[in-house]
């Protein structure tokens, strides 16, 4: 913090300390709120005056603090769902800064038990951030992640086909999202749009999309957001328990089935999942999408030991994914190559079938994490946690030898991390913590391949504070991180002859924040934030073809008197590559008022540097020809907003309108970027019938929704003159695409869940009139549709033994 945002607060300080002396009731009342269990902090409890307006809800410290009190004696009510309620008498003369202890609240409905959950900490509070449940994850189990959180506004997925998804926040996808996986940064292959997360949603039991640039919190690679997926939480006093389910999906025919259970002691806590998805060819309105199935195997468990300061836990995750790729995206000649992306159907349409072959992407993903926790005090902590992660990757493509993977890659994660959330200093609450993060990429022998991406190390040393203070209705957040990185790159040049680099560096990352609280109903925040990203290797490196592109590195193109050459790897200390840097303004207003609640985020974002892949033009290969890419770099800005309206129209009848708006332009000129979100609108409404014939609850939904063509595509230049000669481009025109963008589109999703005693069933429609669209986020739209109506129907069962006295 420098000196004038200093001045700044010493002054608000001051002003509400005068404003204070000038109020009759001057009294304050704080406090913290904690699990009389675990001795954890509570987030999100309401703290009351009895006989007064006057309240507050604790932060993520379980910390509250209540303001213009005229009473010495006041009696506190204290409540959060979960917990069961408590009154405190309170006196002034004994102390300001007491602690409050709340006991979880098990409730036995026949065999139903409900339970409380402790709120993890989810990062900067003033960042715009929500919360997708467990319960709205199992009722679709064989959706993607980025699927998941697609349906929250400014949130969207960037695909390749049918199975590669990644998910999008407010234009920014890749490498510049950073995921959390059980506390450790998921580490995956996020180089390229056809590289997704490998991780099984059945497994997870919430998942968390926070909106801003939250570097300072997850590490350098937060630049756009961060999504937290959190697995089982390992409960305390948790009965036996066992959930079992199964579905079966018209489009593919695909049918899935898992299993979870577990138990939880005073001292004790445990888990063990497991999941099986296989899917075969989708289809649209249309046809079959060739070579578009999925299988996909997972398993997972945790252990907790609790002792009474101490926290003891282990984590492991296994997923095994076996994606195809639509055939038809692989041309053998130039004639065919361009009648596959000006064709309305694909060139290649063949029966249904379950077989996965060429091209395709095998991908094992192994997770181990142990994390230790001491509360040494009520309110400090220090926990370490370290994880080890590895990642084996075999991508297959249509050649000759096929049985060969033109990809083979393995990579050797190690991730240590120590946090300090020291006790209440001058009214500061925060976090402190040191991390040491590690990579080794390598490329197996045996592909017969000039390796696309070299091998590689990464080593990063980070710090980082992030601290609040909040007096009255207010809080202020700030915090600052600092990244020292090194790369050491061992690869391939054409000639085969091999190439060493090594490059480092040093960047800093903040955060400052703001929350009012004006009443119950109404908050707002706003956050800016400063985020930093080193261009990946594939950026840098990549050199030759992957699927139906040829892609060229930052370090692997250059232009001199206008005449291209990628017969050279350039050093890195030789170029003009620069880290992208990014700073993230974002405002969030929050109010809910006679059955309205009303959610609106603006948000610009202006990236130094931005590096986007800039087609060039269409290349011959020996596997046929392709388009082909080369990375470059230019400011952007981005421009956006969210909005929703919740209205509870009826007490059983409840709509929800999204709407999410994007502008992005390059200051110099360079023409529109690329594969940005489109605008997008849509409307849930939630009908809850309560009891129905036999079943305890129903609830019918319907979710109408409309994307409009994306206005800000760049200009089209057809294969067609690209392949003649027709049209000459080189690394200075104006970025184009090869074809328009598609028209915009209206789906029409609906779902009916039922419950009945430990059964629930969900019955779900998508695309329910069986439109017929391209999505413009999808890098496969050249060359097909989108997959047409889908059934989905689920089955889960629950059994929770009765607690034992």
């Amino acid at each position: 913090m420098n000196l004038k945002s200093f001045f700044f607060l010493f002054l608000v300080f001051v002003s509400a300390s005068i404003v204070a002396q000038k109020n009759p009731c001057t009294l304050s009342i704080s406090g913290k709120v904690l699990d009389a269990e675990t001795k954890a902090p509570i987030p999100y409890v309401t703290v009351r005056v009895s006989n007064t307006d006057k309240y507050d809800l604790t932060n993520q410290d379980g910390i509250f603090k209540i303001e213009g009190v005229c009473s010495e004696t006041n009696t506190l009510i204290i409540s959060c769902l979960g917990y069961s309620e408590s009154e405190h008498e309170h006196h002034h003369d004994h102390g300001s800064s007491p602690h409050f202890y709340l006991t979880p609240t098990i409730v036995g409905l026949d065999e139903v038990t409900i339970q409380a959950e402790i709120n993890k900490d989810k990062g900067t509070e003033s960042i715009a951030q929500v919360t997708v449940s467990k319960e709205e994850i199992i009722s679709k189990p064989t959706q993607t992640l980025a699927s998941v959180l697609s349906s929250q506004q400014g949130v969207t997925f960037a695909s390749t086909g049918t199975n590669v998804e990644l998910p999008v926040i407010h234009g920014l996808s890749g490498n510049r999202i950073l995921i959390l996986n059980n506390g450790l940064k998921h580490g995956f292959q996020t180089w390229g749009r056809e590289h997704a997360p490998e991780i099984n949603v059945n497994s997870t039991n919430s998942i968390t999309v926070v909106k801003g640039a939250a570097g300072v919190r997850y590490g350098p690679e937060a630049l756009g957001g961060a999504i937290i997926v959190e697995s089982n939480p390992l409960l305390l006093n948790n009965p036996l328990y066992a959930n079992v389910g199964t579905g079966y999906q018209t489009n593919g025919r695909g049918y899935n089935a898992n299993l979870e259970i577990g138990e939880g002691t005073d001292k004790w806590s445990y888990y063990i999942n497991g999941s099986y998805i296989r899917i075969g060819d989708r289809k649209t309105p249309d046809y079959n999408l060739t070579n578009s199935g999925r299988e996909e195997k997972a398993f997972g468990f945790g252990v907790l030991r609790h002792l009474e300061n101490w926290d003891f836990k282990i984590n492991y995750s296994f997923i095994d994914q076996n994606l195809a790729l639509l055939r038809s995206s692989i041309a053998g000649s130039a004639d065919t190559f361009i009648r596959s992306i000006n064709a309305e159907e694909p060139l290649i349409i063949n029966p249904f079938s379950y077989d996965i072959d060429e091209p395709n992407q095998d991908v094992q993903h192994h997770l181990a994490k142990a994390e230790i926790s001491w509360w040494y005090s009520d309110d400090a902590k220090l926990t370490f946690r370290g994880g080890i992660q590895l990642n084996q990757r075999d991508e297959f493509d249509v050649r000759r030898n096929s049985n060969l993977p033109i990809i083979d890659l393995d990579l050797l994660t190690y991730d240590y991390q120590l946090e300090w959330q020291h006790p209440r200093w001058y009214g500061l609450n925060g976090l402190i913590g040191v991390q040491y993060f590690s990579q080794n990429n390598d490329n197996n022998p045996g592909t017969q391949t000039t390796p696309l991406v070299p091998n590689y190390n990464i080593d990063r040393y980070s710090a980082f504070i992030t601290e609040s203070l909040g007096f009255g209705k207010n809080t202020f957040e700030a915090g600052v991180r600092v990244d020292f990185e090194s790369n050491d790159v061992r690869g391939r040049e054409t000639n085969q002859d091999i190439f060493r680099d090594n490059y480092n560096f040093t960047n800093l990352t903040t955060s400052l924040g703001y929350i009012r609280r004006f009443n119950e109903n109404t908050t707002f925040r706003t956050n800016i934030g400063t985020a930093w990203r080193t261009p990946n290797v594939f950026e840098l490196f990549s050199f030759g073809q992957q699927r139906y592109e040829s892609i060229f590195g930052l370090l692997r193109f250059s232009n001199t008197d206008g005449t291209s050459s990628t017969s050279e790897v350039i050093r890195f200390e030789d170029s003009d590559v620069e880290p992208e840097r990014g700073y993230k303004f974002i405002n969030e207003f929050k109010t809910t008022k006679n059955g309205n609640q009303h959610n609106l985020t603006v948000y610009s974002h202006f990236i130094e540097n931005y590096v986007f892949d800039r087609p060039i033009g269409v290349f011959g290969t020996v596997r046929g020809p392709n388009t082909a890419f080369f990375f470059d770099q230019v400011d952007a800005l981005f421009l956006g907003a969210d909005y929703s309206w919740r209205r509870e129209w009826t007490k059983n009848i409840v709509g929800t309108f999204g709407f999410s708006y994007l502008w992005t332009t390059t200051p110099d000129n360079e023409g529109d970027l690329i594969n940005q979100p489109p605008i997008s609108t849509d409307y849930e409404l939630q009908w809850d019938h309560g009891k129905l014939w036999k079943f305890e609850s129903s609830r019918l939904t319907i979710r109408p929704s409309y994307t409009f063509r994306q206005f800000q595509a760049p200009r089209t230049i057809p294969l067609e003159s690209l392949a003649d000669g027709s049209v000459e481009i080189t690394t200075d025109s104006e970025i184009f695409d090869f074809a328009d963008a598609p028209d915009g589109y209206f789906l029409l999703d609906l779902s009916w869940n039922l419950k009945w005693k430990a059964f629930s069933a969900n019955i779900a429609v998508t695309n329910l009139l069986n439109a017929r669209y391209r999505n413009y986020l999808n890098d496969l739209r050249y060359f097909a549709d989108e997959p047409g109506r889908n059934i989905l129907f689920t089955l889960n069962y629950s059994f929770k033994s009765k607690k034992n006295d």
